[in-house]
């Protein structure tokens, strides 16, 4: 193999890193505009939003094909984390490696908590944004209110666990912090011997019984930490899947899975796929119905949160064989737009919260003071890309110059 294609084999994972954030800024604008959610700043509680019947119906199918894919979307980022762990784990060794991770990954993560998430929260409050002003812990000033968090074992808690979208740093660090512990244990002579060498890809059927297991595990899970709830800033319902996302990614660098999934498994998986899809729509209609609340299925002792487990975890396992190979075959390569969106992406990343919150406000004011109204599929249309491009440009020119 040339040094070329060693050195350009992989960009298709970089164009996936690219997906992400898209991915990511995507959803949040929208759940600030309609889509069922937890965000900073919520249009539909704090601004006058024109009555349009195209608006409710395009979230609220934002909402369901969000739901659907967020475990296996989201998943295929911690596949990445993973399938880029041991390699760098060999060459580095344990001290290093971690020193980097803690650079690179909990610094940001550290500031966000400490500086970024409290300054956001309390602007809002002065401001009188719903949820934010109703809260009597930040009616004091600042500084009254940033040290209150310091005062109880509750409010440390709550302070070190407000990572807001920057949960996926945590939960790659506590994914990281498993796999060095599996690496110490595996070490010991009495279980090595009990490690193949090499391990092929399982069959359909075993994959699809095992994602029907997770699906049932998830469920149980659920009862406890439905979806769209956060436990020390982590999205509990979802860590199955991205646990399992991220050892796929491990095992996958050490047995080349990725350079040997065939035509026959993508075009099987799609087609799983597709068909969990057509059935959880089918389910929806004939059980749920279109004025049922939707809160059932994120988690409880119901047929409903069974089913959405079920589809979930089978989805997540399918886009393994499907993404995957396709980026890999159409998209393995970069042009200067998607080289420099690439070099860009993480810190994108890192300050899109504030970004858009802020985007947000200002469509706000504008609209207060024009007094003119947009509907809320408008609002998303313009917040969404201009996002995107002052991510891009503040990442670009300002964060890559100082981090």
């Amino acid at each position: 193999m040339s040094n070329e294609s060693k050195s350009t084999r992989l960009l298709f994972l970089d164009n996936i890193k690219i997906l992400f954030v898209i991915l990511v800024i995507f959803q949040h604008a929208a759940i600030t505009y309609g889509v069922m959610g937890w965000w900073y700043y919520i249009s539909s509680e704090n601004e006058l939003n024109p009555a349009d019947p195209f608006s409710p119906l395009f979230f609220l199918i934002l909402t369901l094909i969000g739901g659907l894919f967020q475990a296996s979307l989201m998943g295929l980022f911690f596949l990445m984390g993973g399938y880029f762990t041991p390699k760098s784990y060999d060459r580095k060794g344990a001290p290093t490696y971690w020193k980097e991770r803690l650079i690179r990954l909990g610094i940001p993560l550290l500031l966000y908590i400490v500086l970024i998430d409290p300054i956001m929260v309390y602007m809002l409050s002065v401001l009188e944004i719903q949820p934010w002003s109703t809260f009597e812990i930040l009616q004091g000033s600042f500084l009254e209110f940033y040290l209150s968090r310091f005062q109880s074992l509750e409010g440390l808690i709550d302070f070190f666990s407000s990572t807001g979208p920057m949960w996926f740093l945590s939960v790659l660090l506590i994914l990281t912090a498993c796999y060095t512990l599996w690496r110490l244990i595996s070490k010991s002579g009495s279980l090595s011997q009990y490690i193949p060498e090499k391990i092929s890809i399982p069959k359909y059927p075993i994959l699809l019984l095992l994602s029907i297991i997770l699906g049932i595990l998830t469920f149980v899970l659920r009862l406890a930490f439905p979806v769209g709830e956060v436990t020390l800033g982590i999205p509990m319902a979802f860590f199955i899947q991205y646990f399992m996302m991220f050892s796929v990614g491990v095992i996958s660098v050490r047995n080349e899975w990725f350079e040997i999934i065939s035509r026959d498994q993508i075009k099987i998986w799609a087609l799983t796929i597709i068909t969990a899809v057509i059935c959880f729509v089918i389910y929806l209609l004939f059980f749920l119905g279109p004025e049922e609340d939707l809160n059932v299925l994120v988690g409880g002792p119901n047929l409903h949160a069974l089913v959405y487990a079920l589809i979930d975890n089978v989805i997540c396992m399918g886009m393994i064989f499907v993404l995957i190979p396709i980026t890999r075959a159409k998209f393995n390569d970069q042009g200067n737009v998607l080289k420099s969106l690439s070099s860009s992406a993480y810190h994108m990343y890192l300050v899109h919260a504030p970004v858009l919150v802020l985007l947000s406000l200002v469509l706000k004011i504008l609209m207060d003071l024009t007094s003119i109204g947009i509907f809320p599929v408008i609002k998303l249309a313009i917040a969404f890309p201009t996002t995107i491009i002052l991510c891009y440009l503040l990442s670009r020119y300002v964060l890559q110059k100082i981090l």
